[in-house]
């Protein structure tokens, strides 16, 4: 069920990105090879991963939490239960996100997301491994208490798909007022460019409310066109390369 959502939602927005691309762009663009070899990985932490730490948070839920403070959302309805889930973790992401770009450790996982040239809907699969580790045991920790459903978690997972790809998709569609409620291609594509005078900006994952709440949402009209690291010696097409260069040692000068 989850591959076959994976496969829809990819080859959705591989037809919207030929019909109303934002730049022009080959489908076989540089590094296309290098995010395909991490499909598989993306789908092994969102399926296997996510599936053994959801399991084993709920099992120390049971064993450790008291009892008046676990199922919060049991008897909750399907959409109260996504809506908690949604904003809740969206939350808990744009905290780690902001100090992903402020700890140099937690940068030299991050960078590896950071370092496509050419941002489309395929380029939302780039993350080192070990950060993808780290979000998604932090990520579940409400599910020690929320008790939510397997539909309601199935939905937040379709969601987190969707929006993940529609974030980084190379479409001009523009959100207008809704902008300031769900984060879009015309915000997240300003914090992928190598501008240093506006990226450091929209770090919200589905939703942009707390990059406008916090101050740090940033909109133009105008497009970014460079994307990537600013490292010269960043290995962008090699999967292998790039797992390794997170380890390298540390440099003196700050690296962004």
């Amino acid at each position: 069920m989850m591959f076959l959502m994976f496969a829809t939602f990819g080859a959705f927005f591989c037809l919207m990105e030929r019909l109303f691309a934002i730049h022009r762009q080959a489908i076989v663009r540089r590094g296309f090879f290098t995010d395909l070899c991490y499909i598989p990985i993306q789908y092994f932490m969102r399926t296997v991963v996510n599936g053994t730490v959801a399991v084993g948070l709920a099992e120390l839920s049971r064993r450790y939490l008291p009892a008046h403070s676990i199922n919060v959302l049991k008897d909750r309805p399907l959409w109260v239960q996504v809506v908690t889930l949604i904003v809740v973790i969206d939350f808990i992401f744009y905290v780690m996100h902001r100090l992903k770009h402020r700890w140099r450790w937690y940068w030299r996982l991050h960078e590896t997301h950071h370092s496509s040239m050419d941002v489309d809907f395929l380029s939302a699969v780039r993350f080192h491994p070990f950060e993808k580790i780290i979000d998604r045991v932090v990520y579940l920790f409400p599910l020690l208490v929320f008790g939510v459903s397997n539909r309601a978690i199935f939905i937040w997972a379709a969601v987190d798909s969707f929006m993940g790809m529609f974030n980084h998709s190379n479409l001009k569609w523009r959100l207008g007022p809704f902008i300031y409620l769900v984060n879009g291609p015309e915000m997240h594509r300003w914090h992928h460019a190598r501008n240093p005078g506006v990226r450091e900006c929209n770090y919200g994952n589905h939703l942009s409310i707390f990059d406008w709440i916090f101050g740090t949402a940033y909109l133009s009209k105008e497009r970014p066109t460079d994307f990537g690291v600013d490292d010269p010696k960043y290995p962008e097409g090699n999967i292998v390369k790039q797992f390794f260069h997170a380890f390298r040692p540390a440099l003196l000068k700050q690296e962004r």
